[in-house]
């Protein structure tokens, strides 16, 4: 299924690379789905740690905009140059316009971690990627907006993806 194929009123999770894609500018079909996310067209929900991780992807690719050096690990470079850093701030006002398109986020529930191993052992899932499931069976949703064909693996969701990225 695709962004765009998702049915209005239709209640989706929202991944990071959706958001990442549509501030970057990278991706219309993300862009576009967000836009029906704020006409209320869809119910749209995301986790706190997505917006975290929003939020630091974007503070990589601001500072790479202003010249660091991209490369195998630009956040390692970027700690290391904490006047950079201060410079930043598109990063934080992009990341703070999530829950004002209409996403209602989600806080993490005291046991997650626990919760989320399951999805860590049977389907190989990263640690940030293993809460994704568990928020969205405590959401009640089963629809995931994401780029991530690791999700793939987690048999009862269905993932909606952007073709354009």
């Amino acid at each position: 299924m695709t962004l765009a194929e998702i049915p209005p009123s239709e209640a989706v999770f929202i991944d990071a690379n959706v958001f990442i894609y549509h501030f970057a500018g990278q991706s219309e079909e993300c862009s576009a789905f967000l836009a029906r996310v704020e006409t209320g067209d869809v119910r749209a929900v995301t986790g706190q740690t997505v917006i975290l991780e929003v939020a630091h992807r974007l503070m990589v690719l601001e500072a790479i905009e202003q010249g660091l050096r991209a490369g195998s690990n630009p956040a390692v470079r970027l700690a290391r140059q904490p006047e950079l850093v201060r410079r930043l701030s598109k990063y934080h006002f992009s990341a703070l316009k999530i829950p004002q398109m209409g996403i209602e986020t989600l806080s993490l529930p005291v046991d997650i971690l626990t919760r989320s191993q399951e999805y860590r052992q049977a389907h190989g899932l990263l640690v940030n990627d293993s809460l994704i499931p568990v928020q969205m069976g405590d959401a009640g949703t089963r629809l995931l907006a994401s780029a991530d064909a690791a999700f793939d693996r987690v048999r009862w969701i269905q993932r909606a993806a952007p073709l354009d990225v």
